[in-house]
Formats: structure tokens, C-alpha cells, sequence
């Protein structure tokens, strides 16, 4: 399946597949999510208020950090390896008769799951952009945009006004429509009104909870899920403060250990990395940095050195890593292998920074869990 990547078929198309294949999915309860960041952290939220009221919940999203099987859940469990094969070979001649692209296959199979577990809702995360997006193809009760700022370029445009087009194209027709980050929201407005909806801005007040293990960024996420959930009278609001104590989600400004602090923090672009040292008011300890080639990555490395501590660059194994040795040459920063890492998080004294890249936290999470001592 990985390595079935590239361009997804146009939305009418995928549409028909699923309504012929299985149509009960117009049956299904769903709420989209799109935008630049906080997709996946807004997904847990609404995951997490719905089954804490009794609500059994499915969940899309992607890429994942260690195994394939992350993006497909109900609630916080991932499907089964034999779920997974057992759905696989029941499509397979499907998939591959009519080339359908690694993403489109995890949708369909994450759609084919949620109805054999009979959910009672559906969260589903925008891949990328939205308009075009296998996704949209979808029905749903509410479409979320999180926020707007500059990824993916080479496919959403150079400008925040191009992106902001793209990713509320995520609307439809009598759909509610809600959006926390008011960047481009006239652009956002004109593309709701063109789609006979009204768009809303998140406004649910948290003031009377405790928000002090939460991230700065999580706040955010958190009001979008409030709103949404709130909007479409899910929401039980006792089960708000259980939840933001008990909330997490992997990769995202995870503490994998109190002391030294070990943070691990999947954030891969410009907002994302200005939202993390937002939270991180006072930091002093080491930064370790790797990142895709696709990204703005000299603007990334400047924001962290905001936090005016010092940064080590790290190879990890994917064919899109940026190039590390020329990074090193511009700006003098030392450069470590993956392996060599996780030696030294094992044996620091100092606080410690891990982000630039989801791929970059997956591996080593993936590696800090084969770890017999982690000092936790």
C-alpha cells in the first residue's frame, strides 16, 4: 500500500466507488477536519469528549508515527492487524484493478471498519488542502478548519489567501461550518457563501477550566472542539475537565519523560513550530532538529533559535529528509545520526527538544520504546 502514492481520483469518482461498495457510508455520523495544523490534536479532542459521554467514536487521520494501523481507530484503539488484513483482501482486486492511491485505500478501508463497528460518530481528518481531497467526498454533519499558514505550497498555492481557498473547500451545502483561526477568514466567508452555508468562528469559553498541562496550541484545538461539538448539541459539559487532564496525543508536545524533560514534538512547518515555542515559555536544555525537504526549513531553524539554546541537526532514514550537510555548513550547527541520539537521550542530564518532522518523532519514538531503561 505505501508505496501506492501519488495523485488521488477526482471526488465523484471515489464517491461512486464508495456508493456502490458500500453504501451504507451515507449512514454514517461524520465531522471533517481540515487545516494547516492541529487537524489530528482537534480529531483527539472531539474523540475524546464524545466517548467520555458515551458515544462510540471512529477516527481518521494521518500519516501515522510508528504503524500503518494509527490512522484507523475506534476511540484510542488502532484496528487489528487482522482487521486490517481481513478488510485488505476483501477490496484488494478493487484497489488494485482500478489503482486507487495508498491514501484512498486507508480511507475506504477506515470507512468500511467504522460500519462493521457500528459507530455512532466519525471524525475524519483532511489529508491535505481539501477541495481536492478524498475526504470531501464524503458527507458530514460539521467541517472544522483549525487554521491557515503556508505548507504544501507546491500544491495549495504561495499565498495564505490560495490556501485558505483551498482548504475551505471543505464546505458544503446546509453544513455547519466552523473555524477557530479568523486568518483569511473572508476568504473562508466567500467560499462557505458560495457553498450556500455560513461560516462560524470557534468561541466556546474555557475560562473556568484548568488548561495548565496543555500546551498553548491545545488550548486552540480544544475551543474548535467545544464550538463544533457544541453547535451540533453533542457536547456534555461535565466531561470537558476529565478530559483536557487526560488528554494526549502522540507526537504532539509529548512528555516522554519528567527529568531530565524529555519533549517530543512532531511540529513540521512554520506555524507549527511558532505554536510549540509559544509553549514553551521558558526553556533552557537541547534542541534536536530534523526535517523533510520540502519544507521552510532555514525559517523553521530561526524560530528555534529564538529559544537561544543550542541546536543539533539528526539524520533519520527517509529519502525526503532534507539536506543536513548543507545546513550544517550555513550554519555552523553539529550533526548527529539517529542511533547516536537516542544514546544521548538516554544518558543527558539537560532537558531535551525533539521535533521538525512527524517522521522524524515516529522514528524515534519507535526506538525509545525498544529502550530498557528510559529513566521515566
Amino acid at each position: 500500500m505505501e508505496n501506492q502514492r501519488g495523485k488521488n481520483h477526482p471526488l465523484p469518482v471515489f464517491r461512486a466507488w464508495l456508493d456502490k461498495a458500500l453504501p451504507r457510508h451515507r449512514q454514517l455520523k461524520l465531522i471533517q477536519v481540515g487545516g494547516t495544523n492541529g487537524k489530528g490534536s482537534t480529531c483527539q479532542w472531539l474523540s475524546s469528549l464524545l466517548e467520555k459521554a458515551g458515544y462510540r467514536t471512529g477516527v481518521f487521520t494521518s500519516p501515522h508515527l510508528i504503524s500503518h494501523t494509527e490512522r484507523i481507530r475506534v476511540g484510542r484503539t488502532p484496528i487489528s492487524l487482522e482487521a486490517w488484513e481481513t478488510i485488505f483482501d476483501r477490496y484488494a482486486a478493487f484497489f488494485q484493478e482500478n489503482k486507487l492511491t495508498m491514501f484512498e485505500m486507508d480511507l475506504f478501508m477506515a470507512i468500511a471498519y467504522f460500519l462493521e463497528q457500528d459507530i455512532q460518530y466519525g471524525i475524519i481528518e483532511v489529508g491535505m488542502g481539501g477541495r481536492l481531497d478524498a475526504t470531501t467526498a464524503l458527507d458530514y454533519l460539521a467541517t472544522l478548519i483549525t487554521n491557515v499558514g503556508m505548507d504544501h505550497m507546491e500544491y495549495l498555492g504561495n499565498s495564505l489567501n490560495a490556501i485558505a481557498k483551498e482548504k475551505a473547500g471543505i464546505f458544503k451545502e446546509g453544513t455547519l461550518a466552523i473555524a477557530y483561526d479568523t486568518t483569511c477568514f473572508a476568504v473562508m466567508e466567500e467560499e462557505a457563501l458560495a457553498r450556500r452555508t455560513s461560516l462560524l468562528v470557534a468561541d466556546y469559553d474555557v475560562s473556568r477550566f484548568d488548561l495548565s498541562k496543555l500546551a498553548a496550541y491545545q488550548r486552540d484545538n480544544l475551543i474548535l472542539a467545544l464550538s463544533a461539538l457544541e453547535q451540533l448539541r453533542l457536547l456534555k459539559p461535565a466531561v470537558i475537565q476529565p478530559v483536557i487532564d487526560d488528554y494526549q496525543w502522540a507526537g504532539r508536545f509529548m512528555l516522554l519523560r519528567q527529568q531530565p524533560k524529555l519533549i517530543v514534538d512532531g511540529a513540521h512547518n512554520v506555524p507549527g513550530i511558532r505554536a510549540l515555542v509559544r509553549s514553551l515559555p521558558v526553556f533552557q536544555g537541547e534542541i534536536y532538529f530534523s526535517a523533510l525537504k520540502e519544507k521552510e526549513i532555514d525559517a523553521m531553524l530561526q524560530i528555534l533559535a529564538s529559544l537561544e539554546q543550542p541546536i543539533t541537526l539528526v539524520h533519520f532514514d527517509s529519502t525526503r529528509l532534507c539536506d543536513l550537510d548543507a545546513l550544517q555548513a550555513r550554519y555552523g550547527l553539529p550533526c548527529i545520526d539517529v542511533t547516536a541520539l537516542m544514546t544521548r537521550l538516554q544518558n543527558t542530564e539537560k532537558d531535551t527538544l525533539v521535533c521538525g518532522s512527524l517522521y522524524f518523532v515516529g522514528d524515534v519514538l519507535a526506538r525509545w520504546q525498544t529502550l530498557p531503561n528510559k529513566n521515566n
